[in-house]
């Protein structure tokens, strides 16, 4: 089996997109003949391509592709402007890397988050007929409302994408979303990802939820998060399992370097593949004083109430499956 992902970065990105892919290569390359990871370059200097490349190198069956589309995201001027970087379109444009490539499943990952365990199962899913599958947001019904999708289909958020790419081209995907963020007449709170979900509110079949754990599930109260969202429909049963036994952490907008924000699980997850990856002498921060003595008083918290203690050994237990 071939395992062919997607993910986007420009270089002041690149340091997530390392330990991603690390993760990814870490997990994948025991699991299939061959890991191809297509990166759509929004501006990545040749410096940090060869340093990827020579990380790739640390697995035999692994390969790096690069396609620049810096000059196309030009073509995305959204009418209510934004305040987000404008490599989160670059996925939009992954026609180019099936100009090239004969695939028929693709995933498309975040930089900002990690794989722990393989999801070659992934590859083989029946999708249903439908054009994408994804793991159903903690913010869906709000989103949802907001746009006017029907209250039958669910917001997803799109970090993590399985795309059927023959149908994704059959229906014009690209064109018709890169038209929606230009042409809609109010802001986008997140532009790619609401836009997916308006065009292909009928074509999206659901994951499980250990595909992309959210960090806001990690950290917020299960009982508390249905009732913000109707939309989380997994039991505890589920969420405890998805929490420690996750295929794929998403870190989804918190800074995985940064020191302070980061849940228990998430910590640890981290600390693994930055020891690992060829990025393991990037420096983390606080960012401020503030976050500092807020990271203090959470830490002294969590020493405790032995909440590592306790993370570690859920992360450890065999729960089946």
């Amino acid at each position: 089996m071939i395992a062919d992902f997607l993910l986007v970065a420009n270089d002041n990105y690149v340091k997530y997109l390392g330990i991603c892919t690390y993760s990814i290569m870490h997990n994948m390359c025991p699991a299939v003949e061959k890991v191809r990871i297509f990166v759509m370059d929004c501006g990545i200097t040749k410096e940090n391509k060869e340093k990827l490349i020579r990380q790739a190198a640390r697995f035999d069956n692994a390969e790096f592709r690069f396609f620049n589309i810096e000059q196309k995201l030009n073509n995305i001027v959204p009418k209510v402007p934004n305040n987000w970087n404008r490599a989160i379109y670059g996925r939009l444009f992954l026609t180019e890397v099936l100009k090239e490539y004969d695939i028929k499943r693709l995933i498309y990952l975040d930089c900002d988050l990690l794989m722990e365990r393989p999801v070659t199962e992934l590859f083989t899913l029946s999708l249903d007929g439908k054009c994408i599958a994804g793991v159903p947001d903690t913010d869906g019904i709000h989103r949802r409302t907001a746009l006017g999708i029907s209250p039958d289909c669910t917001y997803i958020n799109s970090g993590v994408l399985v795309i059927d790419t023959e149908r994704w081209m059959k229906l014009d995907v690209s064109a018709k979303v890169i038209d929606c963020i230009n042409s809609f007449p109010e802001k986008l709170v997140y532009p790619d990802q609401d836009a997916i979900n308006l065009i292909l509110s009928d074509e999206i079949k659901l994951l499980d939820l250990p595909y992309n754990m959210l960090w806001m599930i990690c950290e917020r109260d299960i009982a508390k998060i249905r009732n913000y969202s109707e939309d989380f429909f997994y039991t505890d049963e589920q969420s405890h399992r998805a929490l420690y036994h996750a295929n794929i952490y998403h870190f989804a907008g918190r800074d995985m370097w940064a020191y302070y924000g980061l849940t228990p699980v998430h910590e640890i997850i981290f600390k693994k593949y930055h020891k690992l990856c060829d990025w393991r002498n990037e420096k983390r921060y606080f960012g401020s004083l503030k976050n500092f003595m807020l990271w203090l008083m959470v830490s002294c918290k969590r020493l405790l109430i032995g909440e590592f203690r306790l993370t570690r050994q859920y992360l450890k237990e065999d729960i089946g499956g």
